[in-house]
């Protein structure tokens, strides 16, 4: 009980005591602020000082070897004297990454020539209508800006995705020349941040820094501008700095709590509130004394205590009688409650087969349902379609009402047909109905009348659709369970079968997929055919889409396969450059993740996965097409597909053939279909070999000598590895 009046005459005294208590103190903080904001601001001058030639010393550092580096090292005169070959381009970039590793704080470096328009970077070699960086070069070639640039976004790729915001210098090549070749080295800023965020920050002082232009490259959070703050501009970048205090209070005020005329007048503040409480208290105890016989009588009578809510002393009476009413009628709403919780209790035994049924309840329960004598029972499932889309669309109390004019919609059907029915929701989105039979009958034929009256009155008037499954029909109330695992298992087909019917569990009882395997083969075709751009993966997931409708799998194993299809692309483009797989992750995972939820049928399965890995080709054959060497790579593919069968191709061959270095075509060939050219010839001759395989019947032998193997053995290991069966048995399969 909280003594409310107890309160009301400590306070009445206690507030005058600590008022003046605190006007002394506020006095002496008031002086000593004063004397700590002095110091402080010495000091606040000092840091700033120091910061600004921290990040001045590191810039002109960065400046001096950039200027050095041109100055010593020849690759930069030969690079801007127009000398392009293959192998200087890769020293040069080298000595780019050089210089970009040799500072933490140096995001990238690159070189433009005028001559051809061509720029090799710390990481690439591009032309200067792909580079994104083209309107920085073209305002300093001519003029090459003096001293670090404005912060700006720095991309890589023309209308590709902004890398990094970087601050940059740039210099002739030669130095103090113009129009010839331009270096430039982009520093990150948020380098600059961390360095700041690290050493900008004091328990006293926070720092701001403002570029040329006057916008911040660096605010402390909640940092705002004042009269007193310190402000320094640099000499060599021109960037402002202003620091400021963070509290005007800090100062000596420990040292303040610490005096002991302070710690002499708080003990004396504690005392004088001490004996306020003690009078306080004396004054209260007729009115304590009254408040604990009550608390008593409750302690002796705790199964009915007349105990109200604690408002005060004086109302407690009133709140107790009020509180004897409400709890006489909330054990009325509880019995109910409880009558409630049986019931769905003894459902959920019934269908679960959690505990033996107890045969009173059982037979209670049939007499509340108005059945005299149970003969057959068959349990169905009602699953409502797309729940993803319709709790998205639906508020929470549309949710409520379209589930409850379900329930009324089966209850009166099944009244209008005679059948007694108990049904109750075991999920979010499934209704389970026990269709309760007094003598025996066509249960199965009144049952699949009875739902597709109900599937076809909520597509009609509700425009919401349905699928239910129809469980077998049983005699005993213990093996209800049974039925209640048949239907679940017919609803686990709506992804072969469709949705919006009705699905018995006949229909599914004598299917077989022993075929299975075969499909699962197109997997890893799919997977690596999409991966070099080859266009034949379309009929591939088509033929494997086509497979698994004639096969009628269930949910489970539907998604089992897919899973594994998924991670086979998953282990392919994680050979291909990391462009390649940002784009994978972007234009698939992330789609697949958010929609796979709401994927319900095989044919919008097929239509997601046929238009994600559509778009997705799409764009890895434009990364192929801007690369400088996609047209050579290209002509050595279509050379492969001509002459396959050629046992002696080989990369030294391919080499004299398009002359070019080996070693330079083979990563060329690695860095555009993520493979080694090897693997690249066997997937091709394999792929020809299991069409001579499904569509003739020329023996292993002659298949072998047409795809390039000399040896019969040869080709039947490699097919076998790569197909992962025989090319026997992938015959009696396919034929």
């Amino acid at each position: 009980m909280r003594k409310k009046w107890f309160h009301r005459m400590l306070l009445s005294y206690l507030p005058v005591l600590i008022l003046i208590v605190f006007l002394f103190v506020f006095i002496g903080i008031v002086q000593l602020n004063d004397l700590s904001r002095k110091e402080a601001l010495k000091s606040s001058n000092v840091y700033v000082q120091n910061i600004q030639n921290s990040i001045d010393m590191s810039l002109r550092s960065i400046e001096i070897m950039m200027y050095e580096t041109i100055t010593r090292n020849m690759k930069f005169m030969s690079y801007a004297g127009m000398e392009s070959d293959s192998s200087f381009i890769i020293e040069l970039s080298q000595l780019l990454q050089n210089m970009t590793t040799s500072n933490a704080w140096i995001d990238s470096v690159y070189i433009y020539r005028a001559g051809d328009g061509a720029i090799v970077s710390d990481q690439t070699k591009l032309n200067i209508d792909q580079f994104g960086d083209q309107p920085f070069i073209e305002s300093n070639l001519n003029n090459p800006r003096k001293g670090w640039s404005v912060p700006r976004v720095y991309r890589t790729i023309k209308d590709g995705i902004p890398e990094n915001k970087v601050i940059s210098i740039a210099s002739g090549v030669p130095i103090q020349s113009k129009g010839i070749a331009l270096l430039v080295i982009n520093i990150k800023v948020s380098a600059i941040h961390e360095f700041l965020e690290k050493y900008g920050n004091s328990e006293v002082n926070q720092i701001t820094v403002a570029d040329t232009d006057g916008n911040q490259l660096f605010a402390a959070p909640g940092s705002t501008a004042k009269a007193s703050d310190i402000t320094l501009v640099s000499k060599y970048t021109g960037w402002t700095y202003t620091s400021s205090l963070k509290t005007e209070a800090f100062g000596n005020f420990y040292v303040y709590m610490t005096n002991g005329w302070f710690i002499v007048g708080f003990l004396g503040m504690l005392i004088a509130i001490a004996w306020m409480v003690y009078i306080t208290r004396r004054n209260y105890k007729p009115i304590e004394t009254i408040m604990t016989r009550i608390q008593k009588y409750n302690q002796t009578h705790k199964d009915n205590p007349i105990q109200g809510p604690s408002v005060d002393e004086l109302s407690y009476i009133d709140n107790t009688l009020s509180n004897m009413m409400e709890v006489s009628e909330e054990y009325q709403n509880q019995n109910k409650e409880n009558q409630k919780y049986k019931r769905l209790l003894l459902f959920q035994e019934l269908v679960e087969d959690s505990r033996p049924v107890d045969q009173a309840e059982w037979e209670a329960e049939l007499r509340n349902m108005g059945i005299r004598s149970f003969s057959s029972a068959s349990v169905s499932l009602v699953e409502i379609d797309k729940y993803m889309e319709f709790i998205s669309q639906h508020s929470r109390k549309d949710q409520g009402l379209f589930k409850y004019i379900l329930k009324k919609a089966v209850e009166e059907t099944a009244e209008a047909s005679g059948l007694k029915i108990w049904q109750e929701w075991v999920t979010n989105h499934r209704l389970c109905i026990i269709v309760l039979f007094e003598h025996q009958s066509s249960a199965e034929s009144q049952m699949l009348v009875l739902f597709d009256q109900v599937r076809q009155w909520m597509q009609d008037n509700l425009k919401l659709t349905v699928t239910i499954g129809l469980g077998n029909t049983v005699s005993e109330a213990t093996a209800i369970s049974r039925s209640y695992d048949s239907s679940a298992r017919a609803l686990d087909y709506k992804s072969a079968l469709g949705s919006n019917r009705v699905i018995g569990h006949w229909e599914i009882e004598l299917l077989s997929h022993d075929d299975l395997y075969v499909y699962l083969q197109y997997v890893r075709t799919i997977a690596q055919a999409f991966r070099v751009g080859n266009d034949g993966w379309q009929e591939q997931l088509k033929l494997l889409f086509d497979g698994l409708k004639r096969l009628m799998l269930p949910k489970e194993e539907i998604s089992g396969i897919l899973s594994y299809m998924n991670y086979y692309f998953y282990r392919e483009m994680m050979e291909l450059p990391p462009e390649y797989q940002e784009l994978w992750i972007r234009e698939f995972r992330t789609p697949w993740d958010a929609h796979m939820d709401s994927l319900e049928t095989l044919e919008e399965l097929e239509y997601f996965y046929s238009q994600t890995l559509s778009s997705c080709a799409k764009r890895m054959e434009a990364i192929r097409e801007s690369k400088g060497n996609h047209g050579v790579v290209q002509k050595v593919k279509a050379y492969i597909e001509e002459h396959f069968s050629n046992p002696d191709l080989s990369l030294s061959g391919l080499s004299d053939q398009f002359h070019m270095n080996s070693s330079s075509l083979s990563t060329l060939f690695k860095e555009e279909f993520g493979e080694k050219f090897v693997v690249y010839l066997c997937q091709v001759r394999m792929e020809h070999a299991k069409g001579l395989l499904r569509d003739t019947t020329l023996p292993i032998q002659e298949i072998s000598e047409k795809v390039g193997y000399l040896h019969q053995m040869s080709f039947i290991r490699a097919f076998k590895k790569m197909i992962g069966t025989t090319p026997g048995d992938y015959r009696k399969v396919h034929q």
